[in-house]
């Protein structure tokens, strides 16, 4: 019976998968993913709008933050805040 009982429950197991596998390939988000989808935007967005590479370990990015955008230089040492423009400004 022991040996009946462990088949049954690998058998379930498997087949657990298998449905988990055929969901996921079918398109179906996991809820927790789902749910982060769904919550409503809690600040503004942030978008890289343009990146060009000085060198390997060098290069410049336009970010945009809401309404504000900046240039920010990339080294290996970290990162360095180069100028900045939010609506207010003039150019």
């Amino acid at each position: 019976m022991d040996v009946a009982r462990q088949l049954a429950a690998v058998a379930l197991v498997l087949a657990l998968l298998g449905a988990a596998l055929w969901a996921l390939r079918r398109g179906a988000s996991p809820l927790w993913i789902r749910a982060r989808q769904s919550a409503p935007n809690q600040g503004p967005s942030l978008q890289v709008m343009g990146r060009v590479t000085l060198t390997p370990q060098h290069s410049l990015h336009v970010v945009r933050a809401g309404d504000r955008e900046w240039v920010v230089a990339t080294h290996p040492q970290g990162c360095t805040v180069i100028g900045r423009d939010s609506p207010g400004d003039q150019a």
